[in-house]
């Protein structure tokens, strides 16, 4: 039987393949796929070298007992020379990438410069993904040692891998919805499609071969692909890795980013079937060391380190005019590419920002033209994945006042009629539903009009009154900046945790500090110090929303509680912010400014208010190690149903055995295990867990777990015995029968003090610290030891 496969192309229309998902039989619609479903792996099979698998693990584990974080003895690689220019460029900053994007498309492409521009012009966020795969790409091949040729080669395939988009329907590719059968077919032909584009323009076989086989997967077992595993172009394996995490990370209309460890996750369950294995592991191993690899400011640097001499793969023009357009990069006419804003946009753009109501702008053909940041917060859509696409009020989750889906659609009843339309329906988001008024004008110009979408949240009216504020804002402000203290910041990480344990909600923490401050101080005086941190703290309260909040933690130490904001949007805007901060002008600094570095992590399941704050500070601190001036993110954010017990009923004391004192489970983690120990070691340091004893592959731990609900603040707390025992070994997938590096974990919980061996709350703070080891280690449960 032929392994069908849904085109990558398909996964995400306006942006390159996320990760194709097997199809089964044919019908009328194919959902968007995020992932392929992949069979469990099977935990009992045996490693090749078990003795040689141990001393390795043994190696590993002994590092655990001397610190709770830093480097793994035996485990730290020499920095490659991509590391050693993004030291040597550390400070720099980037803020507007245009221009060199522009610059680089005219290095790269030399006479086909023309096809990267029609391809922006065709679809400006399939472009912007092309970039950023040849970015990953060109940081990994300097990491991989590849020589100047094949670097180039891979570079240019990386940005021109999409071109063949350039053929197909703008019904198709501006789709919000899902894909017919026949539309997937057509979708299918963009590899041939841009191979036979880029024929004209070169008769390099090698750079061709890798734009043709960067969809094709790993283990294919489709007739027509006869190429498949080692025997695929390096280039094309490696696109198919940057490309399948770039589109994981970023906004879909279907779906919102996943952080970089979840997408890694991903990877590594394709990994033997979609995906090189040891490509994905080293790749995953590059963000593990160096995480802001992929910052945006690696285009500066890439754009400097060009290569004026490399081979002409596509007519690249002369080392003299590279020379020329090097250095003068943003004046050249040509930069300003088609559909740039025009001098007043911005003002209207900060505008829609401001209003309390959603604002959308369409053509005359109902194509999204802008989006403003209260409707993505209504919606759940963001603006780069809404804009270049059409206004579907189903996609959106927009239904009638009844509940049941519109018949017809206001934006499209509006620019037919001409005239304004008024309805009040219903916006239904996560199984939630909101009453919202929708009002669409249409709007009549020289260039064929469009309209003006307005939205409003009818329940906020119910939310408007009025509040006492002096000696409220006393209690919880920081009097120096005027925004919460940390003593308001305390409470409302409680609550939030709380309420994220209970509803299932997400919130993510930003925890920032100025980047030698106590300098700043030291040379210019305190009252410059004190306007560096009032006007950091204006920059943090201008970037917030309304249940978001901002305190001042401590001295230059600043946090910021974003609700509703998952790792990966809170990164987003936390790099928002840095970018603004860096080009704010300080008068008590002579007019220069200071830098911050960000830490950023997400809630996830087994968190309490204690292990999200150290994980968000140890960010921060990787932020500084690497270099300062920058954003780290950690944490999966995953959020897993604690099923480690049930709820006892009322008869269980007369059922209760020895069985029930022992907390005995298997974990499996796809992740190999020098990743898995590294992961480890962030858990015991986040819950501050104190490490007992390291024998071989054996770790014995006592945590202190925060998920008792007794009335007491005591019962709160209980201390449990953790003993992790770890093994390396290959589990098989049963659909392709292939077997992946996998780690192995026999976990036993147990309470340290034998009277909470019968206590109500022994079960709560298992489930609490099982779960939290899951997400830390992106692990599944395979079976209870007990059964």
């Amino acid at each position: 039987m032929n392994d069908q496969m849904v085109p990558s192309d398909l996964a995400n229309h306006s942006m390159p393949p996320m990760v194709p998902v097997p199809a089964g039989p044919p019908a009328a619609d194919v959902p968007h796929p995020d992932v392929a479903p992949i069979d469990p792996p099977q935990p009992d099979a045996v490693p090749p070298d078990a003795a040689q698998s141990a001393s390795r693990l043994s190696e590993l584990l002994m590092g655990l007992g001397e610190a709770a974080t830093g480097q793994l003895p035996g485990v730290v690689e020499p920095a490659s020379a991509a590391d050693a220019i993004a030291q040597e460029h550390a400070g720099d900053s980037v803020e507007d990438t245009r221009p060199f994007e522009n610059h680089l498309a005219m290095v790269r492409l030399g006479m086909a410069t023309s096809l990267f521009y029609a391809l922006r012009t065709k679809h400006a966020p399939t472009a912007a993904h092309s970039l950023r795969v040849a970015l990953a790409c060109s940081a990994w091949c300097e990491r991989l040692g590849l020589a100047d040729e094949a670097r180039d080669r891979i570079e240019v395939a990386a940005l021109l891998h999409d071109i063949g988009k350039i053929g197909i329907p703008d019904r198709i590719l501006r789709k919000p919805g899902k894909l017919s059968i026949e539309e997937q077919l057509t979708m299918d032909c963009c590899a041939e499609l841009g191979c036979e584009i880029l024929r004209g323009c070169t008769t390099d076989q090698n750079l061709l071969n890798i734009v043709k086989y960067c969809g094709v997967w790993y283990d294919s077992r489709r007739q027509e692909d006869h190429v498949r595993g080692d025997a695929l172009p390096l280039g094309a394996r490696m696109m198919s890795i940057a490309g399948a995490f770039d589109a994981m990370t970023t906004d879909q209309v279907y779906r919102s980013a996943l952080s970089r460890e979840r997408a890694l996750q991903e990877l590594f369950r394709g990994s033997g079937t979609q995906f090189d294995p040891e490509l994905t592991r080293d790749f995953a191993t590059m963000l593990e060391r160096r995480p802001e690899l992929l910052h945006s400011s690696v285009v500066d640097r890439w754009l400097q380190k060009l290569n004026a001499n490399s081979p002409h793969f596509l007519g690249q023009s002369t080392a003299s005019e590279q020379t020329v357009a090097q250095e003068k990069p943003a004046v050249q006419p040509e930069s300003k590419w088609q559909g740039e804003t025009s001098g007043a946009m911005p003002f209207y753009q900060a505008l829609g920002d401001q209003v309390r109501d959603g604002v959308a702008f369409t053509d005359c053909e109902g194509q999204v033209t802008y989006w403003n940041e209260t409707l993505s917060r209504l919606t759940g859509v963001a603006s780069e994945a809404m804009v270049g696409r059409h206004w579907d009020v189903n996609t959106l989750g927009i239904v009638d006042e009844s509940g049941d889906e519109t018949t017809s659609c206001p934006v499209a009843d509006s620019l037919r009629l001409q005239t304004t339309v008024t309805r009040t329906m219903k916006l239904v988001r996560g199984g939630v539903s909101q009453d919202v008024l929708l009002q669409v004008s249409p709007v009549r110009d020289s260039f064929g009009g469009g309209a003006l979408v307005l939205v409003r949240d009818m329940s906020d009216q119910n939310k408007l009154q009025s509040q006492i504020q002096s000696l409220h804002k006393k209690a919880t402000s920081d009097p120096l900046t005027g925004i919460a203290n940390r003593a308001e910041f305390d409470s409302r990480l409680l609550r939030a945790t709380a309420d994220a344990k209970k509803n299932n909600s997400k919130f993510s923490l930003i925890i920032c500090d100025i980047d030698h401050f106590k300098q700043v101080n030291d040379v210019h005086g305190h009252p410059a110090g004190d306007e560096a941190l009032m006007q950091f703290a204006r920059i943090l309260e201008s970037h917030a929303r309304n249940e978001d909040l901002v305190a001042r933690y401590g001295g230059e130490e600043f946090v910021f509680l974003a609700i509703n904001s998952d790792n990966s949007t809170a990164a987003r805007r936390a790099e928002q912010i840095r970018q603004a901060i860096e080009v704010t002008p300080l008068d008590g600094l002579n007019g220069d400014s200071v830098t911050v570095s960000f830490g950023v992590t997400e809630y996830q399941t087994g968190d309490a208010a204690e292990t999200i704050l150290a994980r968000s500070d140890r960010a921060l601190l990787k932020a500084k190690e690497n270099g300062r001036n920058r954003v780290v993110q950690l944490g999966t954010g995953i959020h897993q149903d604690q099923d480690a017990g049930s709820k006892p009923g009322w008869f269980s004391w007369l059922t209760s055995s020895k069985k029930d004192e022992n907390s005995d489970y298997h974990l499996v983690t796809p992740v190999p295990i020098d990743l898995a120990v590294e992961k480890l070691r962030g858990f015991i340091s986040d819950h501050r867990a104190e490490i007992i004893q390291v024998t071989g592959s054996v770790v014995s731990l006592r945590i202190v777990s925060q998920g008792g609900k007794g009335r007491r603040a005591a019962d709160h707390q209980m201390t449990l015995h953790v003993l992790i025992q770890l093994s390396e070994g290959r589990g098989r997938r049963n659909r392709n029968d292939n077997t992946v590096t996998q780690t192995s974990m026999r976990v036993t919980i147990q309470p340290i003090r034998n009277r909470d061996r019968r206590s109500r709350d022994l079960q709560p703070c298992v489930r609490e610290v099982l779960g939290s080891l899951k997400s830390y280690l992106m692990a599944e449960m395979v079976q209870n030891s007990d059964d």
